[in-house]
């Protein structure tokens, strides 16, 4: 039954209401709608009397540079359930209320492989049928409130286009590419205008085009080969998900651009930054929400999880559960899709192809990276997939006219490298995949509890990794004249990962110090080296952060318990034959912490984890240095300055120095 007015008779929907016709109040749909045929427009509005008033209001206390409302924490949508300047408006930030949902229709599977309970029917004996029979979904109207309220935040599309592109000029991503998104904005722009132009009455026409995007969100996207990247938004643009992908961009991208450039910035004690950052976290998840209910399976929706994962990565850290949550979800939906087993199909236009690509190597790349950041099994096999290299062009040149894209095939060779020594095309994709699957390797020794033959594997699996590194071309081969960040950011990951196989050969046997040793003053030595290569450039990359956090803590840690161990007047040196420079190490780690100090930016991400692994390698360097030593937290009380120091390496041994993760690339 719908819910009683304020004089005690029951509400009327809309169709009904306006026809003057007697509604039976049934709900979701009253049976007059069905018998009309009118099932998409029955609604029981709250207030049906009420006038909405026109436009979205921000609540702020000023504008930015260009005029443009600056949002505080909380965006409103007055007076859509009582009069104005009621207590009752709808809060675009509360939590989306769904009623429990009945059991919906099948609504498709998605790939089926070869062991699946259709592999009787391949082989001639019958088709199976994949299609989604979800058209028949019901639609909840408070869901299409629901989803309207999302619709009123595109008011302010041009803000969020203008901290898109900010990002966009610091870097721009090789998942998620600035040809796609500015054809979705676009795409959302033209809807969303088209929708509210000249309308007396808002509240109805984007009541409407929430209805249209359930729709849309119900219905698969149909393409063809020749299928231009306008022609696909315009089709594939209305729908939950990619309202998702661009809120989960917009939130992310405002960790990526410096905050000094974005514009937002408050004087009170809850910044607009915050306030947007709020907005995006929950629309975003309120999109995915509708996505979920509708049995929604797509392309957008793989691009949307991807972008929401690391959206959650920065907000909440990577350890938070909620992240590794939604990395079971990415992984759900590109098995699903069949990402892992590509096969080929004539009505996939080729940016299409080479998205997908790229969709599920950053698929396996977050898996990796999570798998490693936590210590837990990786949930992506490289053994059971299929994963394609990605072509090594620009995005542009995938999006682009055949013929223009026809030249660039040209210019790859054999293996799909450019043949131009090229970083800015493609070369991230490709660089990123075989990182990971070396890191796959890694976890595959590290995680395992067998000890027999440890250390033959953590040498042969060292082998492995240094041939794949060498298998790179030449231009993203590192040596001290390559002044690329990416090229010394890609070497660092293959050392990183050589860094622990030896780790967890020393922790579990006691072999292999002075490896570890050696390695980790490479890694950091090549770090500071990045960092001084960009201050000089001039262009100090805000993402040089992950690297020295990510990468370059762990290694200090090592350097910082080696150069306190050897400074031990009791200190068995036999077990040590490679050379430690004490002077060179201590300026290496003086100089990174101060570039800790400088480049950690207060209250984002893991600052609080960072800030403490500083503390502790200034701690140390305080040790050696100091004729006193500085007092430890939760140490325990030591006699003497020898004693104080075999306790504080106890604690530096047992310190967790991989608090920090980078996520490799920038959807």
């Amino acid at each position: 039954m719908s819910a009683p007015r304020r004089n005690g008779q029951l509400s009327s929907c809309e169709p009904c209401r306006k026809s003057k016709l007697r509604c039976d109040h049934s709900t979701p749909v009253c049976n007059r709608c069905v018998r009309r045929s009118r099932s998409d427009l029955c609604v029981y509005h709250p207030a049906p009397l009420t006038k909405p008033r026109e436009g979205p209001r921000f609540k702020a206390t000023k504008n930015d540079s260009n005029g443009m409302p600056v949002p505080a924490r909380t965006w409103t949508w007055e007076s859509l359930s009582g009069s104005p300047g009621s207590s009752s408006s709808v809060s675009v930030l509360g939590s989306a209320q769904f009623p429990t949902p009945t059991k919906l229709p099948f609504s498709g599977t998605g790939f089926l492989g070869p062991t699946s309970y259709s592999g009787a029917f391949s082989d001639g004996l019958g088709p199976v049928d994949r299609s989604s029979s979800s058209q028949s979904t019901p639609i909840d109207p408070q869901q299409v409130a629901r989803g309207a309220q999302v619709l009123f935040l595109l008011e302010n599309l041009p803000l969020y286009q203008e901290v898109i592109e900010k990002r966009f000029a610091i870097a721009p991503g090789w998942i998620l590419g600035p040809p796609l998104m500015r054809e979705i904005l676009k795409a959302l722009e033209d809807v969303y205008r088209k929708a509210t132009q000249d309308s007396t009455n808002k509240y109805a026409r984007l009541m409407d085009l929430s209805r249209v995007f359930f729709r849309n969100t119900l219905t698969p996207i149909e393409t063809h080969s020749s299928m231009g990247l306008s022609e696909y938004f315009t089709v594939a643009a209305p729908r939950w998900e990619m309202i998702s992908l661009v809120f989960s961009f917009t939130g992310t991208s405002t960790y990526q651009v410096p905050p000094h450039s974005l514009g937002l910035e408050q004087t009170d004690d809850v910044t607009s930054k915050e306030g947007l950052r709020q907005i995006c976290i929950q629309a975003s998840e309120t999109c995915l929400q509708f996505c979920n209910h509708l049995g929604t399976l797509s392309d957008p929706l793989a691009w949307a999880m991807i972008q929401h994962t690391v959206f959650l990565s920065c907000m909440h850290g990577s350890s938070n559960h909620r992240t590794w949550q939604m990395l079971g979800e990415i992984t759900t939906t590109v098995f699903a899709l069949g990402l892992h087993q590509p096969e080929a199909d004539s009505t996939t236009p080729f940016f299409l192809t080479e998205i997908r690509k790229r969709t599920m190597v950053g698929a396996y790349s977050i898996d990796k990276e999570f798998a490693t950041f936590l210590g837990r099994p990786p949930r992506i096999c490289w053994r059971y997939c299929n994963i394609q290299y990605p072509l090594d062009m620009t995005y542009d040149e995938i999006v682009a006219e055949p013929e223009a894209r026809d030249a660039a095939l040209q210019r790859l060779d054999s293996a799909g490298w450019n043949l131009d020594g090229r970083l800015d095309k493609g070369a991230k994709a490709r660089g990123c995949l075989m990182a990971s699957i070396d890191q796959e390797n890694v976890l595959e020794v590290s995680l395992s509890n067998q000890l027999e033959g440890l250390e033959e594997r953590v040498q042969e699996t060292c082998r492995k990794s240094d041939e794949l590194r060498r298998s790179l071309p030449s231009y993203l081969q590192w040596t001290e004249d390559n002044e690329h960040s990416y090229v010394a950011s890609l070497h660092l990951e293959f050392l990183y990962h050589e860094f622990l196989l030896l780790q967890t050969l020393f922790k579990r046997t006691g072999k292999g110090n002075d490896a570890l040793v050696t390695k980790a003053s490479e890694i950091v030595t090549i770090v500071l080296h990045m960092v001084s290569m960009e201050t000089r450039a001039g262009r100090v990359h805000p993402l040089i952060i992950w690297d020295l956090c990510y990468i370059g803590l762990p290694a200090a840690g090592v350097l910082c318990t080696e150069l306190l161990r050897r400074s031990q007047p009791q200190s068995n040196l036999l077990l040590s034959t490679t050379p430690f420079p004490r002077s060179d190490n201590i300026q290496k780690l003086s100089v990174f912490v101060a570039q800790l100090k400088t480049f950690v930016r207060q209250k984002e991400g893991d600052y609080e984890i960072c800030i403490k692994g500083q503390q502790v390698i200034s701690q140390a360097l305080d040790r050696v240095l100091s004729p006193a030593p500085s007092v430890v937290p939760n140490s325990i009380p030591a006699s003497n300055a020898v004693e104080a120091d075999v306790d504080f390496m106890a604690f530096l041994e047992n310190f967790d120095w991989e608090q920090e993760m980078r996520l490799t690339f920038g959807c």
